[in-house]
Order: C-alpha cells, then sequence, then structure tokens
C-alpha cells in the first residue's frame, strides 16, 4: 500500500476535530520550514553573489593593469593569451552572477509585492464577517491590530475573533480562513460549550517586505 493510500485511511478513521489539528500541524511545519530556510536562504545566496560580483571586478581590474604591464616590458605572446583567456572566463562569470543576482533580486521584489499590501490585508479583514455568514457562524467581535513591520519577514496583522455556531460549521469558517492566498496563520484557538459552541481564535497574518 501507497503513503498516500495509508495516509487516507488513516485520516478515514479520525475525527473531525483531529483531521483539523493534523491540517493545522502540517501547515504549521510546512510555515515553519519555510520561514526558517527559504528566504534566510534567499537573503544569503543575495549577499554571496554581490560579494563575488565584486571579488570579480576588482580581478578583472587587476588583470587589465597586469596586461598593459607585461605589454610594455617584455614579450607579451604568450602571457597575453593566457591572461587574455582568463579575463574572458572571468568577464563570463561575471555576467551570470550578474544575471543570477538580477533574477533573485527581482522575485523577491514580486515575492515581497504579493505579500506586503495593505491593500489586500483590508479586504482580508473585511472578508472574515462574508466567510462567518456564508458558514452560518454568528459573530460576536472581530478586532485586529496592523503592525509596524521592522523585520523582512514577520506579522503584518494581528486578528482575534470570538463567534459561535455548529461544531461543523466552525471547522468550515476556520478552513476557508485558512485557505486564504495570503500567509495566515491560526495560533491560538479555544473552544467553549455548552450549544452553540463559543469560540475564541487569533489569527496573523504575515508579510515580507522587502
Amino acid at each position: 500500500m501507497s503513503v498516500l493510500k495509508q495516509l487516507d485511511s488513516y485520516l478515514e478513521s479520525r475525527k473531525s476535530s483531529e483531521k483539523v489539528l493534523l491540517y493545522l500541524t502540517i501547515f504549521a511545519l510546512i510555515f515553519f520550514l519555510s520561514y526558517r530556510y527559504l528566504f534566510p536562504l534567499g537573503e544569503k545566496i543575495l549577499k554571496e553573489a554581490k560579494t563575488e560580483r565584486d571579488r570579480l571586478l576588482q580581478k578583472i581590474e587587476i588583470d587589465r593593469a597586469y596586461l598593459k604591464s607585461i605589454a610594455v616590458h617584455g614579450d607579451p605572446q604568450y602571457s597575453i593569451k593566457l591572461a587574455s583567456k582568463r579575463l574572458e572566463n572571468l568577464t563570463k562569470k561575471l555576467q551570470e552572477i550578474i544575471q543570477a543576482e538580477h533574477y533573485l533580486d527581482m522575485k523577491l521584489k514580486e515575492l515581497s509585492y504579493l505579500l506586503y499590501n495593505k491593500k489586500k490585508w483590508a479586504h482580508f479583514l473585511d472578508s472574515l464577517a462574508d466567510k462567518a455568514q456564508n458558514h452560518h457562524v454568528e459573530i460576536h467581535y472581530i478586532l485586529n491590530n496592523f503592525l509596524d513591520v521592522t523585520k523582512n519577514l514577520g506579522h503584518v496583522l494581528e486578528i482575534e475573533i470570538k463567534c459561535s455556531g455548529e461544531f461543523q460549521n466552525i471547522l468550515s469558517y476556520i478552513n476557508s480562513i485558512e485557505q486564504s492566498d495570503l500567509i495566515v496563520d491560526i495560533y491560538d484557538l479555544q473552544i467553549k460549550t455548552p450549544h452553540p459552541l463559543t469560540t475564541t481564535l487569533k489569527v496573523s497574518v504575515w508579510g515580507i517586505n522587502y
């Protein structure tokens, strides 16, 4: 039996609340790994590319000065050919690094535009009440706080929602929030009985400011 079939079989025997908890755990793990490794790796690569570019520019200038000196003070034929080939290879490598640096810089800026967009955050905030109505959940209050982001990656919007409704409706509502095209993290969830269930959840929206 394949891993996917085993996973499907395992999930079929679980309760809805356990499935939701499992999905939240998987999402949190994926997001943590992306935040912990992917973004710092991109910054590290970009920094190394800039350092290597500066180093190569310096070497090119040194080689040019060397070619000029040996062409004046001795027989340059062999040395010039050797140095010219080296210069050609260094110039080609420099162009490759500049292109890679430009591409990475462009992609990080595109990602920043997608994830650091106040209009999108405001639209997401407005949609919370509509999502609740669609899933037959009653909203008691929605509190929000836009944060002044000073880091490249972090929370940009924190939201607290208190609502009530049937258990399945509450789960559907939470699921609809998580399916946003933004990076959404439900980091606190409290459910109280009796019927109908009263739920308080805290949601953070992440953003990249590059």
